[in-house]
């Protein structure tokens, strides 16, 4: 048996570690974070579109870029369940199925209900892909292997994201319509992936086992708590920044595009350089230079009033989140048993969506009562407040290395 099982280790090895696999794995993980991008150049016509229903509208339109979050947060643990009781690649090929239909169902659909119930159940594929991908990573890797693969597949969400958005607005010039079509791509990954995924051994013992495995909430909490603030607070800068430039500054919408492009280059930046930085530092050092990352972008902005300090703190934020990604996932793999795994990655997927769901609406509650500009200098003064926790705390269950 252990002949076998070490065979089966090398063999493991070698297969998961080819380009064509990765990509097949990886292009899974780039669909996560399409469901937004793909349609977002596009809002704007879909809302002159549909300008008969009046202000409804204004409301309707923004819903059918954040529905399929906000569905997400509730499908993500359920997510986790599933993956824990049922092998994984057949359900991962069925969510890739229903995430290209429901997605290029908007290019057919010309009413604003039926688009946002094609959106809603796009946000239910989309908690199966991602709870799914990240539980074949922890299937696939383990320990530098794993936290390698994690940095990739944050590189991927946030190069593919870039480019997506690109597409996305070019096809929008032609019709709000199409850049719905994008979303048949998926068929291709579904092809790519069905040719290069294997499913793991170790998912296919015993369910029983994994049945009446009991989940250990307690240990994840703080975790689960960390994703949701740190992304809550980051997602400040996407959906409050653009109006401080506009109305405050009186710069033009090109510029707010350079400093999303930015944001989303340094996060891929970020996300590559994390197997550099824990070379050196443990999980919980990292959110110390995460958190110090992140409130020192939210600091340049609210002192520096000006093009220049907002892309350093993008810039800084950037690198922030492609650190934060990772860096919780690979908390989470080192608190969770395997039969814990799915569930715990779907509850983590589940408050990272929630934190950049009620971003804006926390932060607009503060911006009424302080201002916008004194709003991010206390999002910085809550993230360097976080970070020297970090400082001078330890925590010897998060090893170094």
């Amino acid at each position: 048996m252990k002949a076998i099982q070490d065979r089966y280790q090398s063999l493991l090895y070698e297969f998961t570690e080819s380009k064509i696999f990765k990509t097949a794995l990886f292009s899974i993980a780039g669909t996560t974070v399409l469901g937004n991008t793909i349609i977002a150049p596009s809002l704007p016509a879909l809302q002159n579109h549909f300008a008969y229903l009046g202000t409804a509208i204004e409301t309707l339109s923004k819903l059918i870029l954040t529905m399929p979050a906000l569905v997400l947060v509730f499908f993500a643990p359920l997510a986790g369940l599933v993956f824990e009781r049922y092998p994984r690649l057949p359900v991962i090929f069925a969510s890739l199925i229903l995430w290209s239909l429901s997605g290029a169902a908007g290019f057919l659909l010309d009413n604003i209900y039926l688009l946002l119930v094609s959106r809603a159940i796009l946000g239910i594929a989309t908690a199966f892909l991602m709870t799914g991908v990240g539980v074949l990573i922890g299937d696939y890797y383990t320990g530098h292997r794993r936290e390698k693969a994690l940095a990739f597949q944050t590189f991927f969400m946030a190069f593919g994201g870039g480019i997506f958005l690109i597409l996305g607005g070019y096809l929008a010039n032609f019709d709000w319509r199409y850049p719905f079509l994008v979303y048949l791509l998926g068929f291709l990954i579904l092809f790519l992936a069905a040719y290069q995924l294997f499913e793991p051994i170790r998912s296919t013992h015993s369910t029983h086992h994994h049945q009446n495995s009991k989940f250990n909430t307690k240990k994840f909490i703080p975790l689960f708590l960390l994703a949701f603030f740190s992304t809550a607070c980051i997602y400040i800068a996407p959906t409050q920044i653009p109006f401080f430039m506009v109305h405050d500054l009186g710069m033009k919408q090109s510029s707010i595009g350079v400093c999303m492009a930015i944001f989303s280059v340094t996060m891929a930046i970020g996300s590559l350089g994390y197997q550099t930085i824990r070379k050196y530092f443990s999980i919980h050092e990292i959110f110390f230079i995460a958190f110090t990352l992140e409130a020192s972008g939210f600091g340049i902005i609210s002192i520096l009033h000006s093009l220049t300090g907002i892309i350093i703190g993008f810039s800084a934020l950037g690198l922030a989140l492609g650190f934060f990604t990772i860096n919780n996932s690979s908390w989470l793999f080192n608190l969770a048993s395997e039969s814990e795994r799915p569930r715990a990655y779907g509850f983590l997927a589940s408050c990272m969506f929630m934190g950049q769901f009620a971003s804006p609406i926390i932060s607009q509650a503060l911006v009424h009562y302080v201002g916008l500009i004194h709003m991010v200098g206390i999002t910085a003064f809550a993230c360097f407040s976080v970070a020297f926790l970090f400082l001078f705390t330890k925590n010897t269950k998060i090893p170094k290395n």
